[in-house]
């Protein structure tokens, strides 16, 4: 992976994309000697997006038999807050 500064990268974009297609490698970008962007080649972002997408899907469907469960927590609470004496809460 290269690392080139932000300077060099706008001087030669032309270049770093056409090195990026030939050699299927990420650019990291600096500022001031920080890093603050990476080129990356389409493919590796197209998978990246994808693998991120299928993870958040299968997280929410693992959590979707929870729901009465967690409305039941919630009502409880609430239950408990309105009988508590030692403490004025508004609900």
């Amino acid at each position: 992976m290269e690392i080139i500064p932000l300077t060099r990268a706008k001087a030669r974009f032309s270049e770093l994309i056409a090195r990026l297609i030939h050699r299927q490698e990420a650019v990291v970008i600096t500022r001031k000697r920080v890093p603050v962007a990476v080129i990356v080649p389409y493919e590796e972002w197209v998978k990246k997006e994808s693998s991120e997408m299928a993870g958040l899907a299968a997280a929410a469907a693992a959590l979707a038999d929870y729901d009465a469960e967690i409305d039941e927590m919630i009502e409880a609470v609430y239950a408990a807050r309105a009988k508590a004496r030692d403490r004025d809460v508004p609900l």
